[in-house]
């Protein structure tokens, strides 16, 4: 049996969910099943990037195209990855969802609310499965994160306070980010919260929010750099409350300064965990306080018991969350379960984040159900 891919989109996300797809088939890392990954088609209107790919990909990948609808038409393409400029995930999402195809959606869903909630009936109405490119849950050191909060709940006391702060060079088509469609708001709609910080925001409610929900947010977003053309915020600070009283910060940055990181403090009635210099897979410090007794973690070891946990095979131990996540979606379809995270949690995540504009806009708070 063949699981058929095709890819919509051949920027940074495209080439990468490419390489995982290609390493699960090569490595039979779903050697426990007797299916076989297949990419066969690839779509993107610039036809010099298409070339570029071919050049490397000729003999894995059945076609190359410049008109996206070649996928969604395509009958023998069972699932797609939609890896788009997020202003085009709606109309391709909608396309192949009437086909009948399985989805997987890269963030941010779409530019509204009320898109999201159209992708969400569509998904019903065609019994479709979809996840969302919500990568850090993912990821084994945000997993080990959970993992420590949960099994020492008791002796860690209660929930105080949380630091997140998240920097990222301006993806203006240099460093790790090599297109350039996020600088323009047609493209992107939102900056620095809106395009990165879709993920810190969703690591919090991983996290923290089946603990007790989040009842308040208070937030400050700027758009300094000439660049944001004032409408791609470089600067968005958001405060939390929890109702159990759990409060903290998350702070997101465009910035040109070559950083791409993110830092993590927690504290507890009895102790703190402490996340430094994050990027993914691999971080600087990773160690945990309760009481006098401290321990450090390191990679290898959270990467090979997450492995563990979710009975993966033997693989490279620095093995990033991209690769898990295509891993993830290729099981809940052969399973036909759902795939995680969903819609639900996708939209989840939107409407915090519209709510952060909302009470940046009107300079007030805003209160959860």
């Amino acid at each position: 049996m063949n699981i058929n891919v095709g890819i919509i989109g051949t920027g940074l996300m495209g080439q990468t969910h490419l390489f995982s797809l290609k390493k699960i088939e090569e490595e039979r890392l779903l050697s426990d099943t007797d299916v076989h990954i297949k990419i066969r088609g690839v779509a993107d209107p610039d036809e010099e990037k298409l070339n570029r790919l071919k050049l490397k990909n000729v003999k894995v990948i059945d076609y190359f195209t410049t008109n996206p609808d070649d996928i969604v038409k395509d009958k023998a393409i069972d699932v797609v990855y939609i890896a788009t400029p997020t202003k085009f995930h709606k109309e391709y999402y909608l396309k192949l969802a009437e086909k009948g195809k399985n989805i997987f959606c890269e963030k941010p869903l779409a530019f509204s609310l009320e898109d999201i909630k159209e992708l969400i009936l569509a998904e019903r109405k065609y019994g479709i499965s979809t996840q969302v490119g919500l990568v850090l849950r993912h990821c084994p050191v945000v997993w080990k994160m959970k993992q420590i909060i949960k099994e020492n709940a008791e002796a860690f006391g209660k929930r105080l306070s949380f630091t997140f702060r998240d920097t990222q060079n301006w993806p203006i088509g240099t460093g790790l980010h090599q297109s350039d469609w996020r600088k323009d708001p047609s493209l992107a709609y939102g900056g620095s919260l809106f395009e990165h910080s879709i993920h810190d925001v969703d690591v919090l409610e991983y996290l923290f929010g089946d603990q007790a929900p989040l009842s308040k947010l208070f937030a400050k977003i700027r758009y300094v750099s000439p660049l944001t053309q004032g409408k791609l915020e470089d600067v968005a600070t958001l405060n939390f409350e929890y109702e159990d009283g759990f409060v903290g910060n998350l702070t997101s940055i465009w910035n040109k300064a070559k950083m791409d990181e993110r830092r993590v403090e927690i504290f507890l009635e009895n102790g703190y965990i402490n996340l430094e210099n994050y990027i993914t897979p691999f971080f600087r410090k990773l160690e945990y306080l309760i009481g006098r007794k401290k321990k450090r973690l390191n990679l290898e070891g959270i990467t090979e018991e997450y492995r563990k946990h979710k009975n993966y095979p033997k693989m490279a131990l620095n093995t990033g969350p991209y690769l898990f996540e295509s891993l993830s979606f290729m099981e809940s379809i052969i399973k036909e379960i759902e795939p995680y995270p969903g819609l639900d949690i996708g939209y989840r995540v939107h409407e915090i984040i519209e709510s952060a504009y909302h009470s940046s806009r009107e300079n007030q708070i805003v209160s959860f159900n």
